[in-house]
Formats: structure tokens, sequence, C-alpha cells
């Protein structure tokens, strides 16, 4: 029985030290969708470190050179296209899949009322489970599902329909018969890594912690048991809660962060 909680502290230091470490395979062959934003970029770089055979899937007109960088390979492909999704799995023949995508260039508008978060993750189950993948990790905002209770109203009416495409995109995969992880993210940091965070089950978190120490502990979840058909939130206990002004500074430095990473000049 898994408890409420679990943190190994040991995961930024070595993998073999994991409680859950003897269930996974000795490597998995892992397909990452959104693999070139921040968050995605993060856990393409820990599924690295972990030793997995991590792969990325991006459009013809991505920017690569932060893959090149680490030396993980891409292939061409459109969440929009289900041919070049089924074209993508039945040529990798992948284990996991990673979703990370979020919105960005043309995909921040509401299509017919429904967001890429929506349209974008669906097509990525349907394809995954007809291209005979293992597990589908995807990656949520607190707010989805049953957390809805954790956001203020203002929030929950201006993004209300992120939150319910997410929604459904959870949906969606919890009813496709796919072996599922659920990681919600809450206020996302950029700071050092603790070495300090959790993936909890209860639903009333919604905590900050650090980009780089979640992205492990995500990369982690990789044909593991322990994390097999849940939803986590993530959480550490070692930063304390946030106030309005820690809020908008930790929304500013996600941005500085992808800006430094993307070699943009700050104005």
């Amino acid at each position: 029985m898994l408890s409420r909680f679990f943190s190994p502290l040991a995961l930024l230091l070595t993998l073999s030290t994991l409680p859950f470490a003897s269930a996974q395979s000795a490597q998995a062959k892992v397909l990452v969708f959104g693999g070139t934003g921040m968050l995605g970029y993060e856990i393409v770089k820990a599924l690295k470190d972990q030793g997995q055979d991590v792969t990325v899937l991006v459009r013809a007109t991505s920017n690569v050179g932060d893959l090149d960088k680490i030396d993980v390979p891409h292939v061409v492909g459109d969440v929009l296209d289900a041919d070049s999704l089924h074209r993508v799995f039945k040529e990798g023949n992948y284990d996991t899949v990673v979703s990370s995508i979020s919105r960005s260039g043309a995909f921040g508008s509401a299509q017919e009322g429904v967001t890429i978060h929506r349209t974008g993750n669906n097509a990525i189950t349907a394809a995954a489970l007809l291209g005979g993948v293992k597990q589908l990790i995807l990656m949520g905002t607190v707010g989805a599902g049953n957390s809805a209770g954790t956001l203020g109203e203002r929030q929950r009416t201006s993004f209300k329909q992120i939150y319910a495409d997410k929604t459904s995109a959870e949906n969606f995969l919890r009813a496709s018969g796919l072996t599922y992880t659920i990681v919600r993210t809450g206020i996302i940091l950029t700071d050092k890594p603790t070495g300090t965070v959790e993936l909890t089950e209860d639903r009333t978190v919604r905590h900050a912690a650090n980009v780089f120490d979640f992205s492990a502990m995500t990369a982690a979840c990789v044909d593991n048991p322990d994390c097999a058909n849940k939803t986590f939130h993530t959480y550490d206990p070692a930063i304390p809660p946030l106030n309005r002004a820690d809020m908008i500074k930790a929304f500013e430095g996600l941005q500085a962060f992808e800006d430094k990473r993307r070699g943009k000049k700050a104005e």
C-alpha cells in the first residue's frame, strides 16, 4: 500500500537508492511531447540522467538546439495530425509516453472553445493506445478535475477553459485503458533544488515546488508500479506557503528562466 507521500531524497543523487528502483526496468524507450518547453525540457534531462532511452517529438518549426546540446534525438510530428502521430508510434515502438504540451504560438487560443490541452493530449492518448504504449505520463495542473477546490474564484474564472480542457484530457486518459500517471503541478519555482519534493495523492494540496526536483520525480515514475494509475500533486514541505507577492515573483521567475534558456535578452 502506498503511503500518502513518497519522497526519496536520494533521487537527485542516484536512482538506484530509490525504494522502488528495483521495480523499474533497466531502460525504457520514452517519447516526450512538449520536450522543448520549460517543463518538458527538464523532464527530458531527468530521463536522460536516469538512463532512459528518450526521444522528443517536435514540430517541423521547433527549435531543437537545446536538445542537440544534450544529445537527445527528436522526431518530427504534430499532435493535430493523426497520421503523423501514428507513423511516429509505428516507427518508434515506444514503451512510455510523457506529455508536457502547453500553450505556445497558435496553440494559445481556443479552437472552437477547446484548447490544445484537450485536443492535443487526447490525440496523444489515442495514438499511444493504438501504438501499443505501456504507460502514459500526463503533466497536468492543480485545479483540474477533483482539485478545483484548491483555486480561488478569480483563478477559476480567468483560466476556466484551460482547467476544463485539462480535466477532459485526464478523464480521456483514465478511460483509455492505458496505464497512466498524472502529475499535477502547482506553483513552479526555478530556484536551486531542495531534494525534498514529494508527490502526494492529496487533491487538496496546491503548493510550490522546484521544477528540477519534481521533473526528476516524474522521470522516476517511468515503468514504476508505485506510480501506476495514480494522480499526484507536487509538494515541497521545505518551502513555506507563498503569499500573493511571492506568487507573482514566482511567475516572473518562470518567464525569466525560460527567456534565459532560449537566449532572449531582458527588455
